[in-house]
């Protein structure tokens, strides 16, 4: 079997469809899927869990595929309230549940070792052979980031896809530091950079098990995270879609960072010029469509 773990708030729930539906098309085996969640709704009003029933709609698409598949939601709302209610970095550009997975050690289900995937992925063959590498002597085997080797380290990794050792992170108290180091350190990305600070003993993996920029022959894991793009020579209407998508650094005139997503369609197909996943988009449509 493959244990595989999501983060977020309902608001994730389009990726996590989009993720699944592709994860499956290329592996068949029993998967175990661990989503931890939490309901801060008395801190933001958006900021609400994920549910059973959305937990139900994720497991009938692994179902489909395995019928042993199987879906654990999780709420570690209390965990996270009772440290980081306080933390310098509980309002950032980010939402406070970029944070839950660095309260893993706090949840006694997780195996020793876990698949973490963030939810704006789209997978491209079997991600068995990534889930097999072994990793005894480390604490997580990840990809560099593209933009963080440029701007902070050549070094510093991408969390979006972190292939878990929890019993070694647990032995070593990683999580916990990491935690500490959020509430104390401001920081822009601050779990990501506490998983690189933290962390001494990482796997750097191949560029294709997380690809930030495009899909090469050998992509398996197509991650949509934050991408630079010059605004020279674009059409007025793709002008307008990247001005809509922009995430930060709205005010620099030629250069804007897209957070482009998956489920954001239109700028998918548009700004990226990608259709090589629109039969996962399909099948996703119609599953949002079950949803209302």
């Amino acid at each position: 079997m493959i244990n595989l773990m999501f983060c977020g708030n309902d608001k994730v729930i389009d990726g996590m469809i989009i993720s699944l539906l592709s994860i499956v098309k290329y592996c068949k085996k029993q998967l175990n899927i661990y989503v931890l969640t939490m309901d801060l709704s008395d801190m933001n009003e958006n900021y609400k869990p994920i549910t059973i029933e959305h937990a139900n709609v994720l497991e009938k698409i692994i179902k489909k595929e395995n019928s042993k598949s199987k879906i654990h939601l999780i709420d570690i709302t209390n965990y996270f309230k009772e440290e980081m209610l306080n933390s310098v970095n509980i309002k950032t550009h980010y939402t406070p549940y970029i944070l839950v997975r660095l309260f893993s050690d706090k949840v006694k289900e997780l195996p020793d070792k876990v698949l973490y995937l963030d939810s704006d992925l789209v997978i491209y063959n079997n991600i068995e052979p990534l889930y097999n590498m072994k990793i005894e002597s480390y604490d997580y085997a990840a990809c560099i980031d593209e933009i963080g080797k440029v701007f902070i380290s050549k070094n510093y990794i991408n969390s979006g896809v972190l292939l878990m050792n929890i019993k070694k992170m647990k032995q070593e108290n990683s999580f916990e530091k990491c935690r500490k180091m959020v509430i104390n350190k401001k920081m822009l990305l601050p779990d990501q950079t506490a998983l690189n600070k933290i962390c001494n003993d990482k796997k750097y993996i191949e560029r294709k098990y997380n690809e930030q920029s495009k899909r090469q022959v050998d992509t398996v894991i197509r991650h949509y995270s934050m991408t630079m793009k010059l605004m020279f020579t674009i059409s007025s209407k793709k002008r307008k879609l990247i001005k809509k998508n922009c995430s930060i650094l709205k005010n620099i005139p030629f250069l804007k960072f897209l957070n482009v997503k998956p489920w954001n369609i239109e700028a998918i197909h548009e700004i990226y010029n990608i259709h090589d996943f629109d039969d996962i988009l399909d099948k996703y449509l119609i599953i949002k469509g079950e949803i209302k």
